[in-house]
């Protein structure tokens, strides 16, 4: 009896942990299309008419993987803080999971790429990023209010992405995000900036 061709979901989730399991192995310099489809049993074509490039391919295999290991993306992390201190300290943690996910060599070898690739598909993946990032970040905002706690209703987008790139610049250039540093982030940073005078 032949092998029964899976589709969808479970297809999908074949093709990115293929990739994911190729770049371990090979670095992303290893990943090829043709490779994927043969490790996730699957066409050639199949992948063809998904993504154009194995870096396409690369990234939506990172946020997916992120997804899976936050159980949604940034801006579905249900918070429990009891004021925004408490709550920007729990996001960021749980952001710094996410990137764990994949270790600084991974990492590394992405951000690389990145500087490398100015496509539509990056600057996609970049504005999705931007965007939930500056959800969860208002989400935070809005707990902290409905708390009666005085926050900023004029933050500028850049603001709202501080911490988030911060934690990417370290995590580029090698340095490690201990949970001092952390803290530090929060207490020195983030809740002079997005506190109400």
């Amino acid at each position: 009896m032949g092998k029964t061709r899976r589709r969808g979901a479970e297809l999908e989730a074949a093709i990115y942990q293929a990739t994911r399991t190729i770049i371990d192995r090979e670095g992303l310099a290893g990943l090829t299309l043709p490779k994927v489809a043969l490790a996730a049993g699957t066409s050639k074509p199949v992948i063809y008419r998904r993504w154009n490039t194995p870096f396409e391919l690369a990234i939506a295999a990172v946020q997916d993987q992120i997804r899976r290991e936050n159980k949604g993306n940034m801006d579905q992390y249900v918070l429990t803080g009891n004021s925004l201190r408490a709550d920007l300290l729990q996001l960021m943690h749980h952001f710094l999971i996410s990137i764990d996910t994949f270790g600084n060599s991974y990492l590394q070898s992405l951000f690389t790429e990145i500087s490398q690739h100015e496509n539509e598909a990056l600057r996609k993946m970049i504005d999705r990023s931007s965007q939930i990032d500056m959800r969860a970040i208002d989400g935070v905002l809005k707990r902290a209010t409905d708390r009666g706690e005085n926050v900023r209703t004029d933050l500028a987008d850049d603001l709202k992405l501080l911490p988030f790139d911060w934690v990417r610049y370290n995590i580029f250039v090698q340095k490690e995000v201990t949970e001092q540093r952390l803290t530090m982030l929060v207490d020195d940073i983030l809740l002079p900036i997005y506190s109400q005078k």
